[in-house]
């Protein structure tokens, strides 16, 4: 009797875990040039500007992610950006911002796409659950991304970072008289090509 029971749940467990499973699906994705990402700062003097030169992510990224209800769940979707790649403006400001994000140690800034949630589509309140992986140390953020279907796919939106978040030490400017907020604001439009 015990064991018929058992048996009748087991039957019962799988049925539900096939009814529910999701499947991986692949995909490759292509940033575009006409893509733009800035990270925005200010100082006690005047603010700055480091545009990344998206001209250099020619290569397809292949992308594993999973479809559900009102979310899609993301494997090793990762956006890298070399440090070096950033142009703040000036050689001076160049060099202080790759000094800022350790560029010697840690050359690159990754991103990894973890989840999109989009509970309700027709109001476009679509959540974007993402690691920021700078310096060697990684944070998860939630950040409101706006979905827009053309040519091509642009998600686009902006995050608030606080660099001490990151270890990262703050650069003082001659003598300790010029000084960079701790709050950066990341702004992106990204123009994906998908295959």
């Amino acid at each position: 009797m015990i064991l018929k029971k058992l048996a009748l749940f087991l039957i019962v467990i799988i049925n539900v875990s096939f009814i529910s499973t999701s499947y991986r699906n692949t995909t490759e994705i292509r940033i575009k040039p006409s893509s733009t990402l800035t990270i925005n700062g200010i100082t006690n003097i005047t603010d700055f500007s480091c545009a990344f030169n998206s001209v250099i992510l020619k290569e397809k990224t292949p992308i594993t992610y999973i479809e559900k209800e009102n979310h899609t769940v993301f494997e090793n979707a990762k956006l890298i950006l070399e440090n070096k790649a950033f142009d703040c403006g000036k050689r001076m400001i160049n060099n202080d911002f790759r000094d800022l994000l350790k560029t010697e140690t840690y050359p690159k800034i990754t991103i990894l796409l973890k989840e999109v949630k989009h509970p309700n589509i027709k109001e476009n309140n679509t959540i974007a659950l993402v690691d920021f992986v700078i310096a060697g140390i990684t944070k998860s953020y939630k950040i409101p991304i706006e979905i827009t279907h053309n040519e091509s796919i642009t998600v686009q939106g902006h995050i608030k970072l606080n660099i001490r978040d990151f270890d990262l030490q703050n650069p003082k400017k001659i003598l300790g008289l010029i000084k960079i907020e701790d709050e950066v604001y990341v702004h992106f439009k990204l123009d994906l090509e998908s295959s």
